[in-house]
Parts: C-alpha cells; structure tokens; sequence
C-alpha cells in the first residue's frame, strides 16, 4: 500500500470517530484502566506490556497515538519512544510515569515527546493529552503528505528539465542564451537576474585580477547557477511566508541537481563546480557539501556574493526589496562567516563605480 493510500485509509477510519492508540505499560491494572477510559470515548485501543511487544504491534498497525510508561523491565520506555521517532514519525509520544521528578519531563519533551503525564492521573488529563497527541499526527501526517506531493513534483520537473537540456545542441554563448531563454520562457525576471548577477560577477572577477581565460567560465556559471531551481515546484519559490525545513530541503538540492544537469553538456562543463558551489559559504555551513572555502572555487565565491546582493535588492513574493546601500551593508555583516572577505571588498569598488 502506497503511503498516500495508507493516509487515505487513516483518514477514513479517523472519519468513523475511532483513533488507534497504543498504551505500554508493565502494570495490567494501569492498561486496563486506561484502555476502558479511551474505548468508552470511541477509541481504538492497542496494549503491550513491554517495549519488545509494542514494536510489534506498531509493525502490525502504528496507531496515531503511543502511550508509554518510562520504568518498565527490559528496555525502557525512553528507549521505545526513540525507536518510535525514528521509525513511524507520524505517531504522537506521551510518556508516563510514577516518577516525581522533572528531570525525566525535561528529557522525554527534547526527544519529540509532546507530552508527559505523571501518575497517578485521571480520566480528564489522559484524554487531554491523547486529543493533543491525535491533533499532532494529523498535522503531522498532512505535512508528510504535503512533501511526498512535492517530491514527486520536483521529480516530474527535474525530468523535463534533463530532456529539455539534453534536446539542445549548446556550443557557444549564442546557444547558452537561447537555451537559458528558453528554460525561463515563463519566468523572465529569472532570465535578467541570471544575467544580471553574471555582469556583476565578471567586474568582480576583472578587479580581483582573475586572468581573461577564466572569466568566460565565471559567466557561464553566473549565468546558470540558478539552473536547478527550475526543478523545484512553484509552491515553494513562491511561498508568500517562510518556509519549512523540509520545504528548505528540497530548495537546497538545487545546486547539486543544476550541477548534474550541465555536465551532460561539453560546452557548459566548466561551469559544473560554479553552479554546483555558489551556495557554499566561508564557515563551512552553506549547502549541498557543507565545505568550507578553501574547497570553493573563486568564481563560486564570486558568484554567491552577486546572487545575494541581487537577490536582496529586488522584491520577492515574501518580504520587499532593501537599497543598495543596506545590501551592501549585509554583504559586509556576513563577510568573513557567509562571504568572502575579499570578494565583498571587490564587490564594493565596483558597486561604488556603478
């Protein structure tokens, strides 16, 4: 059964007022107790007297909700919760205990647990925390259904983006703009900042002393390092609000997937490590390696700092456009962390002259 079809059915069994929950607990009065107080409220209830027993029952069905008591033989069920996260991430944790001390509370919440409930409690709090518990693996499984749909977007546009590439014959810089013109027919604003940022880079490149020869390269990978963003689906570059982390995600695999894209492409080849690295940064924390820069090129160097400023200087869908001065102003907060230092001071001069 196929993940979405599996959402169906769930949210066709939630609709008949029956929600699958789970209790561990080593004590059978305490899972008696608690499982009459759930299935007199329409609950469908699962029990396991131990850890082992219940990542049995979660093969076998994983219910929207997990209860688990932390002190029990065997494994525990800190060590339970833990294969529960990592294993069926849409089912809600609450632990249980008799234990009076906040220590515990403290630990089980930072590993995902949404919720803690110190024995004894009553019927009232047990069935405040399983409607808590029923309302995150609801949320949680529209956001997994949300991003599996992205996915298969983004693999659909990555698709026909690779045969578009592939259908052309791209020999020289005539060719390069037909194709990029081509790729952006529906986003021209795509097409002037590609060319836009490639401008600012070759200046940069010129006051950095970067010989002649490389500065064609520099303008290839200028121009196409935003090549990998046609692949992401439009609700995520034109989400009017911040994103997600899995929505940032997908939006950080865009330099790898443009990267791949042109090496199919003699011609553009020597753009690869351009595109492929604009979005690294000096500390090593930019994206998709992670590496720091003296493994970046200076022409992706140059590159990340035209891409900001530009970027930052003309409106998005998201937040407004700021001047130039105050770009310029960011550029230099993040040189030395984000930017490279020398790179920013060339991109000074040569804004200063515009």
């Amino acid at each position: 059964m196929t993940v979405l079809k599996e959402y169906e059915t769930d949210l066709t069994h939630n609709s008949g007022g029956a929600q699958r929950v789970l209790i561990v607990d080593d004590e059978n009065g305490v899972r008696d107790l608690w499982a009459r107080w759930l299935q007199a409220d329409g609950y469908s209830v699962a029990t396991a007297a131990n850890a082992e027993e219940a990542l049995g029952r979660l093969e076998a069905a994983p219910p929207a909700v997990a209860l688990c008591d932390i002190r029990m033989p065997g494994h525990d069920g800190l060590w339970l919760a833990e294969r529960i996260r990592q294993r069926y991430p849409e089912t809600a944790v609450i632990m249980a205990t008799g234990v009076q001390e906040a220590g515990p509370a403290v630990h089980t919440l930072r590993q995902g647990v949404i919720d803690y409930l110190t024995k004894p409690f009553g019927r009232a709090r047990l069935e405040e925390a399983v409607t808590r518990g029923l309302e995150w693996h609801r949320s949680a499984w529209d956001a997994r259904r949300w991003r599996e749909s992205l996915e298969q977007e983004m693999g659909i546009r990555r698709s026909r983006l690779n045969d578009a590439v592939t259908a052309l014959y791209v020999d020289n810089d005539d060719a390069l703009d037909a194709m990029l013109a081509m790729l952006t027919l529906t986003d021209r604003e795509a097409y002037a900042h590609a060319y836009r940022v490639a401008a600012l880079s070759v200046s940069v490149a010129r006051t950095l002393g970067v010989p002649d020869e490389e500065l064609g390269r520099i303008e290839r990978g200028a121009l196409l390092h935003d090549v990998g963003k046609l692949a992401v689906p439009e609700a995520i570059l034109r989400k009017p609000a911040p994103l997600t982390m899995e929505e940032q995600l997908l939006v950080r695999r865009h330099p790898s997937l443009g990267s791949e894209l042109l090496a199919q492409v003699p011609y553009l080849s020597s753009a690869v490590t351009i595109v492929r690295d604009a979005h690294e940064r000096m500390d090593g924390l930019g994206f998709p390696r992670g590496v720091h820069a003296a493994e970046v090129s200076i022409g992706a160097r140059i590159v990340s700092v035209a891409d900001a400023y530009d970027t930052m200087t003309r409106p998005r869908v998201f937040r407004d456009a700021i001047g130039p001065l105050d770009a310029m102003l960011e550029l230099e907060r993040c040189s030395g962390s984000q930017f490279d230092p020398a790179v920013v001071e060339a991109f000074r001069r040569v804004i200063a002259a515009l």
